[in-house]
């Protein structure tokens, strides 16, 4: 494992909520209240329905000009990264907007599919295999990062081939922003790469987010 691999360092966005919010959100995971926290530092929960899909609840507000369309997917795990699976391990999602500077960020139930209603634009989805006894979120070791896929991951030949072919894991995810428009609903699928693949993660990220390297330190 890389040394000082974690949420904090990695992820600078995360560091502006404030830390009374942030303490909370961290604190609900641990209660099993599957929680949802924002950049503004609004708290809520999730729920899931009978049929194993959890609907991730948003503040994001749409302009005038735009409306919502709903995005559905689930966590695409490898046999190499279910072994780091455990029950001190949380998995996260998370939604940033650039154009409005907007972050959500949500514990997943890994054994659910995802839904979320979001305003039409651009967003990176990115999902978070952390170390769930850490002290805090900033402080949490990072052991897999999820991007979203290419294709249809549901498809058996498809995971079959990735399962057989773990090295070509390039060849499979795009982390360029999703454009939410008219005409959804839309699918993302999340591959979970090792961290020990990343050998920058803070650089990684900023490049998907396509965050400005000097704000992201304010």
């Amino acid at each position: 494992m890389l040394e000082n691999t974690t949420a904090g360092t990695c992820i600078h966005l995360l560091s502006q909520i404030k830390d009374k919010t942030l303490d909370q959100f961290w604190k609900d995971i641990s209660t099993g209240k599957y929680p949802i926290i924002d950049h503004q530092g609004n708290l809520g929960y999730s729920i899931s329905d009978e049929e194993g899909l959890q609907f991730v609840r948003n503040d994001f507000t749409p302009s005038i000009l735009t409306g919502y369309e709903f995005v559905f997917g689930h966590v695409f795990l490898t046999d190499t990264i279910q072994e780091l699976f455990s029950e001190d391990k949380v998995l996260l999602l998370m939604v940033y907007s650039k154009a409005t500077q907007n972050l959500l960020l949500s514990e997943l139930n890994l054994d659910t599919r995802y839904m979320i209603d979001l305003p039409r634009g651009q967003y990176s989805f990115i999902a978070l295999l952390l170390d769930a006894g850490a002290k805090s979120l900033l402080d949490s070791t990072i052991y897999a990062i999820g991007l979203p896929g290419k294709g249809d991951l549901i498809n058996p030949e498809l995971e079959t081939f990735y399962t057989e072919h773990p090295v070509d894991i390039e060849d499979f995810i795009d982390p360029t922003p999703i454009d939410i428009k008219r005409g959804g609903p839309f699918y993302v699928s999340l591959i979970m790469i090792d961290i020990n693949r990343i050998p920058d993660c803070q650089d990684f990220i900023l490049n998907i987010l396509q965050e400005d390297e000097q704000l992201s330190l304010l």
